[in-house]
Protein backbone atom coordinates (compact mmCIF):
# COMPACT_ATOMS: atom_id res chain seq x y z
CA UNK A 1 0.00 0.00 0.00
CA UNK A 2 1.63 3.36 -0.99
CA UNK A 3 1.29 6.37 1.48
CA UNK A 4 1.11 9.69 -0.02
CA UNK A 5 2.95 12.22 2.61
CA UNK A 6 1.83 16.21 2.38
CA UNK A 7 3.04 19.08 4.34
CA UNK A 8 1.21 22.18 5.51
CA UNK A 9 1.07 24.97 7.95
CA UNK A 10 -1.82 25.68 10.45
CA UNK A 11 -4.25 24.37 8.26
CA UNK A 12 -3.77 21.19 8.61
CA UNK A 13 -4.61 21.01 11.96
CA UNK A 14 -8.33 21.00 10.92
CA UNK A 15 -7.35 17.50 8.93
CA UNK A 16 -6.00 15.42 12.24
CA UNK A 17 -9.47 15.69 14.58
CA UNK A 18 -10.06 12.04 14.56
CA UNK A 19 -6.64 10.91 14.75
CA UNK A 20 -5.88 13.38 17.60
CA UNK A 21 -9.22 11.96 18.96
CA UNK A 22 -7.69 8.11 18.86
CA UNK A 23 -4.71 9.74 20.39
CA UNK A 24 -6.52 10.93 22.96
CA UNK A 25 -8.35 7.71 24.08
CA UNK A 26 -4.45 5.99 23.71
CA UNK A 27 -3.22 8.28 26.15
CA UNK A 28 -6.55 8.39 28.88
CA UNK A 29 -6.06 4.65 28.85
CA UNK A 30 -2.52 4.37 29.52
CA UNK A 31 -2.17 7.24 31.78
CA UNK A 32 -1.45 6.81 35.28
CA UNK A 33 -2.79 9.98 37.03
CA UNK A 34 -5.09 11.99 34.86
CA UNK A 35 -7.20 9.80 32.81
CA UNK A 36 -10.12 12.05 33.74
CA UNK A 37 -8.40 15.19 32.48
CA UNK A 38 -7.16 13.73 29.53
CA UNK A 39 -10.25 11.95 28.48
CA UNK A 40 -12.07 15.24 28.88
CA UNK A 41 -10.15 17.53 26.83
CA UNK A 42 -11.49 18.33 23.09
CA UNK A 43 -9.84 18.94 20.21
CA UNK A 44 -10.97 22.26 19.86
CA UNK A 45 -8.53 23.14 22.90
CA UNK A 46 -5.88 21.58 21.93
CA UNK A 47 -6.25 22.96 18.18
CA UNK A 48 -6.46 26.07 20.01
CA UNK A 49 -3.61 25.71 21.95
CA UNK A 50 -1.53 24.65 18.89
CA UNK A 51 -2.79 27.56 16.92
CA UNK A 52 -1.23 30.39 19.96
CA UNK A 53 2.18 28.58 19.88
CA UNK A 54 1.75 29.06 16.20
CA UNK A 55 1.31 32.64 16.34
CA UNK A 56 4.73 32.99 18.31
CA UNK A 57 6.96 31.02 15.83
CA UNK A 58 6.58 28.56 12.97
CA UNK A 59 3.94 25.30 12.54
CA UNK A 60 4.68 22.48 10.46
CA UNK A 61 1.98 19.82 9.66
CA UNK A 62 2.68 16.65 8.05
CA UNK A 63 0.06 14.68 6.83
CA UNK A 64 0.48 10.37 5.91
CA UNK A 65 -2.42 9.50 3.99
CA UNK A 66 -3.54 6.46 1.64
CA UNK A 67 -4.08 6.65 -1.69
CA UNK A 68 -7.59 7.13 -1.24
CA UNK A 69 -7.16 10.29 0.87
CA UNK A 70 -7.47 9.02 4.33
CA UNK A 71 -5.32 10.50 6.88
CA UNK A 72 -3.38 7.73 8.81
CA UNK A 73 -0.74 9.33 10.26
CA UNK A 74 0.39 12.91 11.20
CA UNK A 75 2.99 14.94 13.09
CA UNK A 76 2.62 18.75 14.66
CA UNK A 77 5.97 20.24 14.94
CA UNK A 78 6.76 23.52 16.09
CA UNK A 79 9.99 26.24 16.15
CA UNK A 80 9.56 28.86 19.11
CA UNK A 81 10.98 32.22 18.85
CA UNK A 82 13.66 31.08 21.24
CA UNK A 83 14.49 28.38 18.41
CA UNK A 84 13.17 25.22 20.31
CA UNK A 85 11.89 22.67 17.88
CA UNK A 86 9.17 20.74 19.32
CA UNK A 87 7.44 17.56 18.19
CA UNK A 88 4.07 18.79 19.69
CA UNK A 89 1.65 15.85 18.79
CA UNK A 90 2.75 12.51 16.40
CA UNK A 91 0.23 9.71 16.10
CA UNK A 92 -0.25 6.73 13.40
CA UNK A 93 -3.47 4.73 13.68
CA UNK A 94 -2.91 1.30 14.88
CA UNK A 95 -3.74 -0.50 11.37
CA UNK A 96 -0.86 1.41 10.40
CA UNK A 97 2.10 0.94 12.47
CA UNK A 98 5.09 -0.95 11.83
CA UNK A 99 5.13 0.01 8.30
CA UNK A 100 7.40 3.13 8.37
CA UNK A 101 5.56 6.08 8.78
CA UNK A 102 6.49 7.26 12.50
CA UNK A 103 9.74 7.30 11.29
CA UNK A 104 9.23 9.14 7.80
CA UNK A 105 7.17 11.74 10.09
CA UNK A 106 9.79 12.03 12.40
CA UNK A 107 12.79 12.43 10.21
CA UNK A 108 10.64 15.22 8.07
CA UNK A 109 9.86 17.04 11.13
CA UNK A 110 13.93 16.97 12.57
CA UNK A 111 15.07 18.05 8.98
CA UNK A 112 12.87 20.83 9.19
CA UNK A 113 13.83 22.02 12.60
CA UNK A 114 16.97 21.33 10.95
CA UNK A 115 16.54 23.86 8.59
CA UNK A 116 15.63 26.41 10.22
CA UNK A 117 18.38 26.05 12.77
CA UNK A 118 16.43 24.91 15.66
CA UNK A 119 19.09 25.22 17.89
CA UNK A 120 17.70 22.48 20.83
CA UNK A 121 14.48 19.63 19.95
CA UNK A 122 12.13 18.52 22.85
CA UNK A 123 8.86 16.61 22.64
CA UNK A 124 6.69 15.32 25.42
CA UNK A 125 5.37 11.80 26.50
CA UNK A 126 2.67 10.86 28.79
CA UNK A 127 3.57 8.79 31.82
CA UNK A 128 2.13 5.58 31.02
CA UNK A 129 2.71 5.45 27.64
CA UNK A 130 6.68 4.43 28.04
CA UNK A 131 6.54 2.32 24.87
CA UNK A 132 6.87 5.01 23.06
CA UNK A 133 10.38 5.95 24.43
CA UNK A 134 12.37 3.32 22.47
CA UNK A 135 10.67 4.52 18.75
CA UNK A 136 12.43 8.43 19.79
CA UNK A 137 15.59 6.90 21.41
CA UNK A 138 16.01 5.80 17.69
CA UNK A 139 16.03 10.12 16.67
CA UNK A 140 18.32 10.97 19.68
CA UNK A 141 15.45 11.97 22.15
CA UNK A 142 15.66 10.61 25.85
CA UNK A 143 13.71 11.01 29.34
CA UNK A 144 15.56 14.42 30.94
CA UNK A 145 12.89 15.25 33.14
CA UNK A 146 9.73 14.36 34.68
CA UNK A 147 7.18 17.56 35.23
CA UNK A 148 4.87 16.50 38.40
CA UNK A 149 1.70 18.34 38.06
CA UNK A 150 -0.94 18.85 41.17
CA UNK A 151 -3.67 16.92 40.30
CA UNK A 152 -5.96 18.89 43.43
CA UNK A 153 -5.82 20.92 46.26
CA UNK A 154 -4.69 19.57 49.75
CA UNK A 155 -7.56 18.17 51.08
CA UNK A 156 -9.51 17.48 48.18
CA UNK A 157 -10.76 13.84 46.70
CA UNK A 158 -8.62 12.47 44.34
CA UNK A 159 -10.25 12.11 41.17
CA UNK A 160 -8.06 8.88 39.82
CA UNK A 161 -6.30 6.12 42.02
CA UNK A 162 -3.39 6.82 43.80
CA UNK A 163 -0.46 5.64 42.80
Amino acid sequence: MQVIYEVMTEEGLDLIGPLWLELRQMHRARSTHFKSKLGSRSFEERREELLEKAAGGLMRVELARTEDGRVVGYCVSSVGTDMTGEVDSIFVTAAYRGMGIGTKLMEGALRWMDNLGAKRKVLMAIVGNEEVHAFYARFGFLPKSVILEQTQQPGEKRPDKPI
